[in-house]
């Protein structure tokens, strides 16, 4: 059971590549409205005395503590697991207290939780060139629909490039983006080399040739994965990409020009960006539009011609990854924009979704050789097709999972950090456990965006899966406890996370900086009485265990702002708690 270790921190950035009967439902007097809330299962309100029951939960918003919520001492161990379930919060920390007292005691004076901070991945130039793309196409989605409208209402223009597929071996010239923040672009000739049902693939003429270069066997053999697996796989999932220059391919396009917007100094420390779609080519009047469905790559380059070194195999390994990423860009622009006429998705949902797309590749070449098949180290819990897929996906979620209240799937605070994209991508693979997967195309054939989106396509509110997913990021596969025996809701069906990071450790004994422990999640301990003061910023959650001594009065659970009084209501403060099964499973 393995993983495929990037050969370095530069490689792994970039790799970007319940039911309602689980809680309690008895209602009782003295708490109103402010605690029903919040609870997910129909619960009107809640006994000031709550009795869960090991492997129950319940979610309660903070206007709803401490009156009204206790639990019962009876040497029973918890989790507690404060957090802000918004996607409106802003992006600035918010202080709080989380204390565990009985009510004739005041819990003890606070103090802030110590943790040893997890280290803090650099920004990928991938990442902040998807950022700035991001950017830039939400300004041109306002036009983009029109402009789609007229090119394609347009005789002369549509006879101008006409909808036949060319021969291979004809030229075209392309506009290229020639720096990260989009401002310039280059010209660029390229030859078409590969045709095929879905996708045609041109090289530019500036590409190293063989052996440095693709020979025709290897790119005929390149072109087939893109244009009969994974072309497929995110049509099935999310739609339809658009098709505004009616020749009914997406272009690949391999240039040097990508190579050359990473600088050879930097591609150890940050990375190197592989590929990318922008929307700039879907909105055909725009300056510098191609006014087509074009994907560009990066070319092999072992001399390190234009940037860092990548042969062959480097380019056959990471760039399937990033084209099945960027497709999903490229479909969300078209049903987002172009076909309903909305604005395209937020970032975090959007980068979120993406990431499923990875995770798709990966799971058909799963689905395709069930271990022990094409496996070179017969450990591996991924066949060696997978590991280009999933690897960076694994390593995002676990760098994510190291400090959850440090960074927000709902509000990314920057280019879309490793761990900001590992903290989406864990919820969406979440989400889709709980509804099926069709949900991924849902949430992208929509004009909806955001939280409204999620909410709208799940059916649920944003508090309410909030909760539970925070939870299930914990109680999925608890020590020595059987998998079936926790809730469905609280628990990734198709993953096995304690499996998996136990893997990633074991396989990677020379990269203790990055994966120090076979489990990443913190908890922090919270004494009867005591409290702890801490601060979580809007979309994220932080973990406590307590230990509840028996015979002793019932013990009140308190959360709230540091400052006193209470918590913005756009903010979603809430606490979930769960009774664990023994001591031992929740260490």
């Amino acid at each position: 059971m393995k993983l495929a270790m990037p050969a370095s921190c530069a490689i792994m950035v970039v790799m970007l590549g319940a039911c309602s009967s689980d809680h309690p439902t008895a209602p009782g007097p003295g708490c109103g409205p402010a605690a029903s809330a919040a609870v997910r299962g129909g619960v009107s309100a809640l006994e000031a005395n709550t009795s869960l029951q090991p492997l129950e939960a319940i979610t309660v918003n903070a206007d709803g503590l401490p009156n009204c919520l206790a639990l019962d001492a009876d040497s029973g161990t918890y989790i507690l697991v404060p957090q802000y379930a918004t996607g409106n919060g802003g992006r600035s920390s918010v202080s709080y207290t989380l204390g565990v007292s009985s009510p004739a005691t005041p819990a003890a004076r606070a103090s802030f939780a110590v943790r040893e901070g997890a280290p803090e991945h650099p920004v990928p130039v991938q990442a902040r060139l998807d950022l700035t793309l991001r950017g830039l196409e939400h300004r041109l989605a306002a036009v983009a629909p029109a402009q789609v409208a007229e090119w394609r209402r347009s005789a002369d223009v549509r006879k101008d490039v006409s909808a036949s597929v060319p021969a291979v071996g004809s030229t075209r010239t392309f506009q290229v983006l020639a720096d990260l923040t989009g401002s310039s672009f280059t010209t660029d000739t390229a030859t078409l080399r590969y045709v095929g049902t879905n996708v045609l693939i041109y090289m530019s003429k500036e590409a190293p040739p063989a052996p440095n270069g693709f020979t025709d066997t290897q790119l005929a053999s390149f072109g087939q994965l893109f244009d009969h697996d994974l072309y497929g796989i995110d049509v099935r999932t999310f739609g339809a990409p658009s098709d505004i220059d009616g020749n009914g391919h997406v272009i690949v396009l391999m240039t040097p020009k990508v190579n050359e917007l990473t600088q050879a100094s930097t591609c150890k420390s940050e990375g190197y960006v592989s590929g990318f779609f922008y929307g700039l080519d879907l909105t055909p009047q725009a300056a510098h539009s191609n006014q087509g469905e074009i994907f560009y790559s990066m070319v092999p380059d072992p001399d390190s011609v234009f940037s860092c070194a990548h042969d062959v195999a480097a380019v056959e390994f990471s760039t399937p990854a990033t084209f099945i990423h960027e497709f999903q860009h490229m479909i969300s622009w078209n049903q987002h924009v172009i076909v309903r006429g909305g604005p395209d998705e937020e970032t975090w949902l959007n980068e979120g979704l993406s990431h499923i797309a990875e995770e798709m590749g990966s799971r058909y070449y799963e689905h395709k050789y069930p271990a022990p098949l094409q496996r070179s180290d017969p450990t591996s819990l991924f066949p060696d097709s997978a590991q280009g897929f999933i690897s960076g996906d694994v390593f995002n979620a676990y760098a994510f999972m190291q400090d959850p209240s440090r960074w927000s799937i709902t509000e990314f605070l920057s280019a879309g950090r490793v761990e900001e994209r590992g903290g989406a991508w864990l919820f969406l693979r979440w989400l889709g456990d709980q509804k099926d997967s069709t949900i991924y195309g849902r949430l992208v054939q929509t004009s909806q965006t955001g939280v409204q989106n999620v909410e709208t396509q799940s059916g649920e509110s944003l508090p309410h899966l909030y909760g539970d997913f925070t939870l299930a990021l914990y109680t999925d596969s608890l020590v020595g406890v059987d998998r079936s025996r926790v809730p469905s809701r609280y628990r990734f069906l198709s993953r096995n996370w304690r499996q998996i990071f136990q893997s990633l450790y074991d396989h990677s004994a020379a990269h203790r900086d990055l994966v120090p422990t076979p489990w990443p999640l913190p908890l922090t301990a919270v004494n009867d009485p005591g409290s702890q003061a801490s601060s979580m910023l809007p979309g994220t959650a932080e973990y406590y265990v307590v230990h509840l001594p028996s015979p002793a009065t019932p013990a009140a659970v308190q959360f709230a702002p540091q400052a006193g009084g209470a918590f913005p209501a756009t903010l979603g403060a809430q606490v979930t708690v769960f009774r664990c099964p023994s001591v031992a499973a929740c260490q």
